[in-house]
């Protein structure tokens, strides 16, 4: 499985780099994330690196060839929710380091600010993201695989609408309930939204592991 995962860097290291330019000149020298919270830039580089990865191996058919090599299946699906790890702290590390190496030549309140709480939401909201996305990639592959992000974001959006929708009709104060989840402190926000997050990411990929083994590649 480790093979796998530096397979996955490997193939990265061009997007790594592209990435990482790309955050440096938005990011600071466009401005276009002043004042707004540092885990922005580095959502958009995490999934950035995360969903080309996929791309590139159903592009290149990776997965046909993975499976004919004498690897189990599980350890192909593992790898890539691994990977999903590896990436997010590998773009949210290069992005802290644009922030220092920029805070030597630009003041604060230039820079987009960081706190762990909007870390920790940011995290997982990435989190379910991938819990969803995954099963559907292992589960149909190629077929929907370059717009299968903007499938999930769209369906994740409805679904929020429609659970807000639903509460408003049951006579829930959707509103209050989300200010009291933010107005949370920071350690019990993180616990419940990072947790949660890896929570429904192990179900996902034992969900990603089911499909994958039953799949025609």
């Amino acid at each position: 499985m480790v093979q796998l995962l530096v397979k996955d860097f490997r193939i990265q290291k061009r997007f790594i780099m592209l990435g990482f330019v790309f955050v440096g000149v938005v990011f600071f020298v466009l401005g276009a994330f002043e004042g707004m919270p540092l885990s922005v830039p580095a959502a958009i580089f995490s999934h950035f690196l995360i969903v080309v990865s996929s791309k590139m191996d159903e592009r290149n058919n990776n997965g046909r060839m993975l499976v004919s090599f004498p690897l189990r299946r599980t350890d192909i699906v593992v790898s890539k929710y691994c990977g999903i790890v590896l990436f997010m702290a590998l773009a949210f590390a290069l992005t802290s380091l644009w922030r220092l190496l920029a805070g030597l030549v630009l003041p604060t309140d230039e820079m987009p600010w960081f706190d762990n709480r909007s870390v920790s939401i940011t995290i997982a909201v990435l989190l379910v993201f991938y819990s969803i996305y995954f099963p559907l990639f292992f589960a149909l592959g190629a077929r929907l695989v370059q717009v299968l992000d903007v499938i999930v974001l769209f369906t994740v959006g409805g679904a929020v609408v429609l659970l807000l929708r639903i509460a408003e009709w049951s006579g829930i104060n959707a509103g209050g309930v989300i200010r009291r989840v933010l107005a949370a402190d920071d350690g019990n926000l993180s616990l419940w939204g990072i947790g949660g997050g890896f929570f429904l990411l192990l179900l996902s990929c034992l969900l990603s592991v089911f499909l994958y083994n039953r799949r025609s590649v």
